[in-house]
């Protein structure tokens, strides 16, 4: 049958099922395949989606959308809400709560859903908007039934379909249609469709997906984030609308440039403090690295975040000047402003598009669209590349954290957009040294003075200790030394220094229980101050590939002062192991006769390996866990 007939049968069809409406029906538990309920939270009865583009600025979408919630894990899944703003405009919302046999024991009109600000605490302004419902079961299963339609000029965002949602939900059904009633082009970009067997039925103008009775996803230890793994389909119009801007790109250099001659051309203007003081600072200096320093620190000493989202405010920064005047901004504004503060002592500084978070989110290489939640500042010198985060007041100039390191990001320049790799840290550059020296009483109380340096992604990880309270740092220790019975902390110091990028803590504690006792026996773990005991749990039938992120080096030194009338019976047994994965080495000897000197290395490697190495992965994190674990016999002479 030729495709386009059947495209013509298969569309208005759909279209059809949508407008008959999900409330005639009722979804029992029962009539849920067993297969689906295994190992899920919520299963998701249908989830049904028409997009129609009418014009470049006249985007419609419809939804209907059924989740049966098994337990109190499941309620993640309704997503019973919808965001509207000058631009977009909710045409209809209403929802049905069911209990387990199909029953209606509940109904919801727009005017009965909750009506908030769609932005956090941190927004000062803000016109974008999220109508929800709140509700309450009395008890599990129970399902609600949600329809809902908008209407909006911003068409820079068209719906994408993201079949799966997530781990431990199933999916009963799911179904996307876009269809193009317009000229302007539509980029679409599918992932992963051929291993959930969805066959794209497609035709001129029109795209249609479907997939049914998918078993819930069990989260696997080191998998690959799941936008890698799951059937997704994205798409983008060539030529858009957002905010009352049109747009036009179908590559990364077309929406740099959109970017830039649209959102940022003239408002890189300082003020005429700023402009004044910024010369100030950099006056005698011709290093362009010390002025970036200067200017950075000054940004951070002079400036706070807080979020502006007022229409096109919300992708465009707030001048230059008015971010000199009024001393705060988002993270578009305080990278604008740190950009023509540079500009200002002769220092090119690019705006820079990144999807930031701890997952590691490309922007697509493979697919341009207007993307990415977050900017920063790159400045590239002759010798060397710049990094600066310009939202926050405490991190160093030239360091990027898990938020927004080693993934692609768009450069703005006045010539378009350039897709660059943000900065990398190798494992190695991740290293935490820890050195202490442990004195053991008669009485087996443990006394010691410990000295931790972190740099790199360690680093990121602690270096807000510097800002913590007493009791904050307290609660701390206890918690990462939490198998040292009876911790007590003496006096701790901890250095942030910025220049090197270096965290370093120096901490006194004892313990009067760290030591087992059995009668001239003591029972001692030479590794009292970096044990890794973690072990990925054992999964019997893994399906995805191993992924190790990020890589990190640890390195301990650890000299042990015995009692007088103490000695070790036998020092532990020399460990070297080299893996694909990573590698481990210990070593133990005699300083004197009642002083020992403990030594240990891990380094871990990033990388992805096939899921048959899951085993063989695993296996050399028990080995680690085991001998970082390990016991020495101390005897009475």
């Amino acid at each position: 049958m030729d495709q386009i007939f059947l495209m013509r049968i298969l569309f208005p069809l759909a279209i059809l099922l949508f407008s008959l409406g999900a409330f005639s029906q009722n979804y029992p538990l029962s009539a849920i395949d067993k297969m689906l309920l295994k190992n899920a939270n919520a299963v998701v009865r249908l989830n049904e989606t028409v997009v129609t583009i009418r014009a470049y600025d006249n985007v419609t979408a419809k939804q209907t959308r059924v989740v049966t919630v098994l337990n109190e894990a499941g309620q993640r899944y309704i997503n019973a809400f919808a965001f509207y703003d000058k631009e977009q405009k909710i045409t209809a919302l209403e929802a049905q709560i069911l209990d387990a046999y199909g029953t209606v024991i509940d109904k919801f009109k727009q005017r009965d859903f909750l009506d908030h600000s769609a932005s956090g605490d941190g927004t000062l302004y803000s016109d974008n908007r999220v109508k929800f419902l709140r509700y309450t079961p009395v008890t599990y299963p129970y399902t609600v039934i949600l329809q809902k339609s908008y209407t909006t000029s911003d068409t820079a965002f068209l719906p994408h379909w993201n079949a799966i949602e997530g781990y431990n939900v199933s999916i009963e059904k799911s179904n996307h249609l876009l269809v193009s009633e317009c000229d302007v082009p539509i980029r679409h970009k599918e992932q992963n469709l051929t291993s959930y067997g969805i066959a794209p039925k497609t035709a001129p103008k029109r795209f249609f997906y479907e997939v049914e009775n998918v078993v819930a996803l069990e989260k696997e230890p080191y998998s690959p984030s799941l936008e890698e793994i799951l059937p997704r389909v994205k798409f983008a119009m060539e030529k858009f609308h957002l905010k009352g801007v049109d747009g036009q790109a179908k590559n990364w250099m077309e929406f740099g440039t959109w970017i830039n001659d649209q959102l940022l051309n003239g408002q890189d203007i300082l003020d005429d403090y700023s402009r004044n003081r910024v010369q100030e600072l950099v006056q005698g200096i011709s290093d362009p690295k010390e002025k970036v320093r200067r200017v950075y620190a000054y940004l951070q000493d002079n400036t706070r975040y807080i979020s502006v989202q007022l229409g096109i405010g919300g992708w465009k920064p707030i001048s230059a000047s008015e971010v000199g005047r009024v001393k705060y901004g988002d993270c578009k504004g305080l990278t604008n402003y740190a950009k023509a503060m540079l500009k200002e002592v002769g220092v090119d500084a690019y705006y820079t598009v990144v999807q930031a978070g701890k997952d590691k989110r490309n922007l697509d290489p493979d697919f341009p669209s207007l993307s990415g939640n977050h900017v920063f500042l790159n400045v590239p010198l002759e010798n060397e590349e710049l990094w600066l985060e310009c939202t926050s007041q405490e991190v160093p100039m030239n360091f990027l954290g898990t938020f927004s390191d080693d993934r692609y990001v768009l450069k703005v320049t006045p010539k378009g957009g350039e897709l660059v790799k943000s900065r990398k840290y190798t494992a190695e550059e991740s290293k935490q040294f820890t050195e202490a020296f442990l004195k053991i009483n008669d009485q087996a109380t443990v006394n010691a003075e410990v000295t931790i340096s972190s740099t790199g992604i360690q680093y990121d990880q602690k270096y807000t200790l510097a800002t913590m309270k007493v009791d904050e740092v307290e609660e701390y220790y206890k918690e990462y030394w939490d198998y040292i019975n009876n911790l007590t902390l003496s006096s701790t110091s901890i250095e942030n220094d910025k220049d090197n990028i270096e965290l370093v803590e120096e901490v006194a504690v004892s313990s009067e229980n760290y030591i087992s006792q059995a009668g001239d026996q003591w029972l001692f773990a030479p590794n009292m101050f970096n044990r890794n005991r973690y072990v990925p749990k054992k999964v019997r039938s893994r399906k995805n590939e191993v992924v190790i992120k990020r890589g990190y080096y640890d390195e301990d030194r650890f000299v042990i002062q015995l009692p007088s009338n103490m000695t070790v019976e036998q020092l532990l047994p020399e460990v070297n192991l080299k893996t694909d994965f990573g590698e481990y080495s210990l070593e133990m000897q005699k300083i004197s006769e009642h002083e020992l000197l403990y030594q240990r290395k891990l380094l871990i490697h990033p990388g992805s390996y096939p899921k048959e190495r899951y085993g063989e992965f695993r296996d050399f994190r028990k080995q680690v866990a085991r001998s970082d674990n390990s016991k020495i016999v101390l005897i009475k002479t």
